[in-house]
């Protein structure tokens, strides 16, 4: 690490809902008696991270968006720095260019679970930048052969049209050698940066006084990206451990303590819950599940391919759901629906843009029927509309959200319902690296504020397959007894 040895280095750990973002909002407040807005730099690992900071701070302090240059992500930062234009960056359509000329196919953003085969050999060469220890650990799956040829033809075909990836912004950065004129640097989400992201904060804030890092090394759930927990891990100098969870309840906060307790390589951090109580159950199936109208849920599991049967027992039920894509009916299409039928009660549409949009969806001649036997649609979604329509569902307010672990990192909801499912491939993983996995399943129950609901794995692999899940819930239940 490269800091001057008179540099201040803190180290804030902020667990689950601990309030970090107001610690970090106060500490603010008190570097702004002393430095002005532009001597001070809050990056992060994500834009919201980067911007909700700028944005809290400009609405406490009256300060405007111009006056805090330094608030924004490590990308932006290099972004900047290298003076680019968008059109400089790569983009998804150049990707497809880029697979169409060698015969393959490219997405360019990479998940844990890759969208096709080819996609493991431009992966693996971002981790291979991004954090080569890691790269190393876990290999290439592929042929090295096709792994060369597909990292030349990908920078040539990057050369020739002048563009630049995320990675190359931050290598930039840091072959330029500039430090930022900052006095002060706040690098929140330190458990999610990778190798060479610290190692641009170390050209960055070289000249900084004080440095705070914060995270929490129990919620490093992208490795697979190249994050460098141990960078964060090894950080020396004062460390703040935040003591009370402004989130978890009592019996959530136990069961999460089981899991980190199993993280081999971490930082100790007891911290008090909100309140007593919660629930922590075992729930089998979601047929008579009572979902409460006036709480939010989270129905999670650990893999994309498991999600879809929480969708089919949610359409099921006819109950309205987001997704990653959005919302589970079109609000649209529930417009043409209700146009359709004022028309059929009135004898007139409401608006002429009623009229245009209800006839693009009419069956020809079935113009005085039911909508269900006059809009043309699959018949499953007529049946899941109806439904939805019967319950009377408020659409603007919907508060079931279905989506993996990593996906709601940061949220929170009153209610998780977690499956304890994983693939065949993250069980590999799970084998080789135990740490990471334990991370995931932390992230995942500790995002309930009132009760947890974990559901028995139902496939061939699982985290009950060697956890003792039932017991330990089990065991809460009997504490919150006495």
């Amino acid at each position: 690490m490269s800091y001057k040895k008179t540099t201040n280095i803190t180290t804030v750990y902020g667990s689950p809902g601990t309030g970090k973002t107001y610690y970090l909002m106060e500490l603010l407040k008190t570097l702004l008696n002393t430095y002005k807005p532009e001597e001070i730099a809050f990056v992060s690992f994500t834009r919201n991270g980067a911007y909700d900071g700028r944005r809290k701070a400009m609405e406490k302090f009256n300060f405007t968006k111009e006056q805090f240059p330094y608030f924004r992500t490590l990308h932006s930062i290099a972004f900047r720095s290298a003076e680019l234009n968008k059109k400089d960056v790569m983009t998804s359509k150049n990707y497809k260019e880029f697979s169409a000329s060698v015969g393959m196919t490219f997405t360019g953003y990479y998940t844990e679970e890759l969208s096709n085969d080819d996609d493991k050999f431009l992966a693996y060469y971002f981790l291979q930048k991004n954090n080569p220890k890691m790269a190393e650990k876990k290999g290439l799956d592929g042929n090295p052969q096709m792994y060369e040829y597909i990292k030349n033809s990908y920078n040539n075909y990057k050369a020739t049209r002048g563009l630049v990836d995320y990675t190359d912004m931050l290598e930039y950065f840091i072959e330029a050698d500039q430090a930022l004129p900052v006095r002060i640097a706040i690098i929140d989400e330190c458990q999610d940066l990778t190798s060479l992201q610290f190692k641009l904060c170390e050209v960055a804030f070289r000249d900084c006084s004080d440095i705070w890092f914060a995270g929490d090394d129990d919620q490093a759930v992208f490795n697979f990206q190249g994050a460098d927990l141990d960078y964060f891990l090894a950080l020396k100098g004062e460390r703040v451990i935040l003591n009370k969870s402004y989130r978890m309840p009592s019996n959530v906060l136990k069961f999460a303590q089981q899991i980190s307790s199993r993280i081999s390589n971490r930082v100790d951090k007891q911290f008090a819950p909100r309140a007593q109580g919660g629930l922590v159950t075992i729930l089998n199936t979601l047929d008579n599940f009572d979902f409460k109208k006036d709480e939010t849920y989270y129905l999670l599991a650990r893999n994309n391919y498991h999600l879809v049967s929480y969708e089919e027992a949610l359409r099921k039920r006819g109950l309205v759901y987001l997704t990653k894509l959005g919302k589970s009916v079109s609000d649209r299409l529930v417009g043409v629906i209700n146009a359709h039928e004022y028309k059929r009660k009135n004898g007139v549409y409401a608006t002429e843009l009623d009229s245009l949009r209800v006839k693009q969806c009419l069956i020809a001649g079935n113009e005085e029927l039911p909508w269900y036997d006059a809009i043309d649609m699959p018949e499953e979604d007529k049946e899941y509309y109806r439904d939805v329509i019967y319950n009377k569902t408020d659409l603007a307010k919907v508060n079931l959200k279905i989506g993996t672990i990593h996906s709601v990192k940061g949220g929170e909801a009153d209610n998780v319902i977690l499956m304890l499912d994983m693939t065949r491939r993250t069980h590999i993983n799970y084998n080789d690296d135990v740490d990471n996995e334990m991370r995931c399943l932390y992230v995942g129950c500790t995002r309930a504020k009132k009760n947890l609901y974990l559901m028995p794995t139902t496939t061939k692999y699982g985290y009950d397959e060697d956890i003792p899940i039932a017991k330990i819930v089990k065991r809460i239940g009997a504490e919150d007894d006495k």
